[in-house]
């Protein structure tokens, strides 16, 4: 109990008659996270679906010496004998592993609630964190690509995207018209110094090069286009022991597999939805004994590299 003596102050009636703080209404302003789907770019390349094959594991083969890699030999005279050549064979090997992600929320706080964060509203956003997850799968993949072709004790510069074009010119059978532009994925701090080393070249001192790299641009997704080369960010690039491994190849470089899961059978009333496509499965189930809500999802995924005789990769390791 309060004792209100006049004149009647809000300072004095908030704690009994008054509150704290209001909320607007039901609005929940999401806080800052990366929405780059590497599906809207060339950086992950579907390459199949596994269900009902038998296996976990997609191989994909490759070979060499025959066609525009064969080799005539010239002849020492009209009859010497034609040595038949050998043809190099491997495979890619890509291989679903199951992923998973789960929310809970009490019958409580369903009921009492204001905010909408609600067991429904978790669950539709649950492909959103799907995109998130191949995304960081790719970076991983891509921080493990052998050939550096930027200088690891320095700031990402110019100098390091002419020494990876050059890796792109100089790879045997690398070929624009071929394999299309070729993309370079980065940590957005990378760009950052990439832009100031595009800002300080003498050469480069024109309105439409400035226009084209200096424009406020989001700090992930496509970026912009630098000597035919398409710049991405993404925060979920490495940062390992001071050094940003950014990475680069071509279209079909890094691919991914999933299983289907259009014929997963679920109990007879049960609550589930399917992404096949995605290798998605979405369940929701209610326990009244502690009196909860949660909802699972499942995501049969893999994601892994192609042969670089195959498809040129780059690493573009530098310091943060």
């Amino acid at each position: 109990m309060a004792t209100l003596s006049p004149p009647i102050q809000h300072a004095d009636s908030e704690a009994v008659l008054g509150q704290s703080f209001s909320y607007l209404g039901s609005l929940v302003l999401q806080q800052l996270t990366e929405r780059f789907d590497t599906l809207t770019s060339p950086m992950a390349t579907f390459l199949g679906d596994l269900a009902g094959s038998g296996s976990d594991t997609l191989r994909i083969r490759n070979a060499t010496g025959f066609g525009y890699a064969g080799s005539f030999t010239a002849m020492s005279s009209e009859t010497q004998a034609i040595t038949a050549s050998s043809i190099t064979a491997n495979y890619d090997a890509f291989t679903v592993s199951r992923n998973g992600i789960a929310y809970e929320s009490t019958f409580q706080r369903a009921a009492l609630a204001s905010d909408g964060i609600n067991i429904d509203a978790l669950a539709q956003s649950i492909p959103d964190a799907w995109a998130s997850l191949l995304r960081s799968k790719v970076c991983t993949v891509g921080k493990a690509f052998a050939t550096n072709k930027a200088d690891a004790t320095a700031t990402l510069d110019v100098d390091d995207m002419v020494s990876l074009r050059s890796g792109f010119e100089e790879s045997a059978g690398f070929s624009l018209q071929v394999h299309g532009a070729p993309w370079v994925c980065l940590h957005p701090s990378q760009i950052t110094n990439l832009r100031a080393s595009i800002r300080s070249e003498t050469s480069l001192q024109f309105p439409e090069v400035f226009n084209a790299t200096q424009s406020v641009q989001s700090a992930a997704g496509f970026r912009f286009r630098f000597m035919d080369m398409d710049i991405y960010g993404s925060g979920d690039v490495s940062l390992d022991g001071g050094d940003y491994y950014g990475f680069s190849s071509i279209r079909g470089g890094i691919g991914f597999v999933v299983a289907s899961t259009a014929n997963i059978p679920v109990p007879t009333g049960a609550d589930a939805a399917r992404v096949p496509e995605f290798g998605l499965l979405i369940t929701r189930s209610a326990n009244g004994a502690q009196a909860y809500n949660r909802v699972d999802a499942n995501a049969w995924l893999g994601v892994a590299a192609a042969s670089a005789t195959v498809a040129p990769q780059f690493l573009m390791r530098s310091q943060s």
